[in-house]
């Protein structure tokens, strides 16, 4: 078994033509070594047994030696994907899988995973490789390799255009410095979905998905620092694992979880200050925030027309169906900056700087000349978890102090804390019982249902008051929706959420209430 470690970056063709005249790659002889043709099938049941557990199997002709190869799950938190690896030069002649090749305990783990089911062939990859190796001043060696080929299935075809760094020697964080030197130069993605995910995507006709938020799991015993470290490899994921449902599927969802993933990243970034560096922590947050924003205009415009005009479409009254248009005009205009932002270089270096900052845990040079940062970092996560949450806790329970008077931007300003709250529980619940989290979330997640009615208003407010004043909606066309159209649509939409907002607000009182009244879990 090997441990395989790679950075896997998508680059159209005439970027990949330039990689080896840019930066450290001038220095790769790829001349060196015979340029590999790479054939591979790719192995499952007919339920997609192995994939739906994260497991790759295929066999792959390399120059006319047949080698099999088994990829068990990738683990999740960093760019760099770290899998285990088995692989076994079988004999040229075999058309399935030699399953008795594998070391016992995965032999019997992918025979109880398989049972009776059969393997099948269900894509294949044809790759023209460039390899070329990489010494690195500290002495790092990185395996550069350059594929350029097509995935098939049936009559379906997809370009394979990508550069992967392979760690062969050394530490990970090498790899993030190359990948950060080509970045501005030749236009990179992080490539998130390996050859065998788009295969199987492209077999069965599946566009790439949204990813959702989950729960950061850490030790019961862990330190601040492995809190931290664990953290910020969660919302990294967060963040890129999203990429390719936004940027090619064009998918609102993966864009809403980006923007969830920016905002938890944000909220980490603030918990864990008092052991960061305070200037990386803010550029981290500025950025984070800025593309949030850009991201928050596409999703605003996405709900008010999905969710917020779409209770009071089935009247088809002209003025409500002209708000529609004014706002689709826009909403279209939000996407492409949306997408531009993600498509940019400045996020995929924003993504490798943040990769290379917790690879290298940097967080160490802030904590060299300040002994109460050190002295922190090893503290255990459950002590500095209970100061973080408590801290959140009280700031929300200033904001509700008079609770019956809350004006709409205090209102909203108690929402935010919430949800900074929220995101603070998902990143320390693991250290604590199950039970005792489950019922604060229960409480904190249905006052946040209640509030998500009045974000609801104003991001109605918001909408139209920037529709009716907007120079691109009537600008767009002679069949531009008229302002008294837009008016008259927009007064009936804020009179219905308003009365909404209203009537949920009066269950906002007693649901406070009952989350007030439950003890904080990580309190003795």
């Amino acid at each position: 078994m090997s441990q395989e470690i790679e950075l896997k970056l998508t680059v159209d063709e005439a970027g990949l033509a330039r990689v080896p005249k840019t930066g450290p790659f001038a220095q790769v002889d790829f001349h060196a070594h015979v340029p590999r043709h790479l054939k591979a099938i790719y192995f499952d049941t007919e339920t997609n047994t192995l994939r739906l557990n994260g497991i790759v199997l295929r066999l792959r002709d390399e120059n006319g030696r047949l080698v099999q190869t088994l990829k068990s799950k990738k683990h999740f938190g960093s760019l760099a994907a770290g899998r285990a690896e088995y692989e076994f030069t079988v004999r040229k002649n075999r058309k399935s899988p030699d399953l008795k090749r594998l070391p016992d305990k995965i032999k019997n783990d992918v025979a109880l995973l398989l049972k009776a089911d059969r393997l099948h062939p269900v894509f294949q990859t044809d790759v023209e490789r460039k390899i070329g190796y990489l010494e690195t001043p500290d002495g790092d060696l990185i395996e550069v390799a350059l594929d350029r080929g097509l995935i098939k299935s049936g009559e379906r075809e997809m370009l394979v255009s990508e550069l992967e760094l392979e760690l062969k020697k050394g530490h990970p964080s090498s790899l993030y410095r190359i990948a950060l030197d080509l970045v501005g130069t030749v236009p990179l993605r992080i490539g998130m979905r390996s050859k065998s995910e788009r295969g199987f995507a492209l077999a069965y006709g599946l566009p790439p998905s949204s990813i959702k938020v989950e729960t950061v799991q850490l030790q019961k015993s862990a330190s601040v620092e492995e809190a931290l470290e664990k953290t910020l490899r969660h919302c990294l994921s967060h963040i890129v694992a999203n990429e390719p449902a936004l940027v090619d599927a064009r998918d609102g969802e993966a864009l809403h979880q980006m923007r969830v993933a920016l905002r938890r990243l944000r909220a980490a970034l603030e918990i864990f200050a008092p052991v960061l560096d305070a200037s990386m922590s803010q550029e981290l947050m500025d950025k984070a925030r800025d593309l949030s924003i850009v991201l928050g205009a596409a999703r605003d415009l996405d709900v008010f027309r999905s969710e917020l005009l779409a209770p009071l479409k089935n009247n088809k009254t002209p003025d409500l169906e002209a708000l529609d248009k004014a706002a689709e005009i826009v909403q279209a205009t939000a996407w492409e900056r949306a997408l531009g932002a993600v498509r940019s270089p400045e996020f995929t270096h924003t993504c490798l700087s943040l990769a290379l900052y917790i690879e290298e845990r940097s967080w160490h040079q802030a904590a060299k000349g300040d002994a109460a940062k050190k002295m922190r970092l090893a503290l255990p996560a459950k002590q500095f978890a209970a100061a973080a949450l408590d801290k959140r806790l009280k700031k929300a329970k200033a904001l509700a102090r008079n609770m019956e008077s809350l004006s709409l931007e205090e209102r909203h300003a108690l929402r935010k804390q919430l949800k900074r709250l929220r995101y603070a529980i998902g990143f320390f619940s693991s250290l604590y019982g199950k039970k005792k989290v489950s019922l604060q979330l229960q409480h904190l997640s249905r006052l946040q249902d209640v509030f998500g009615s009045l974000n609801d208003l104003a991001v109605a407010e918001n909408t139209v008051s920037a529709l009716v004043n907007s120079d691109q909606v009537s600008a767009t066309s002679a069949q531009s929706p008229s302002n008294i159209l837009l008016a008259k649509g927009a007064g009936r939409l804020l009179g219905w959420h308003g009365a909404r907002a209203d009537a949920q607000w009066s269950n906002a009182m007693s649901t406070w209430a009952k989350f007030r009244k439950t003890r904080a879990f990580w309190r003795k």
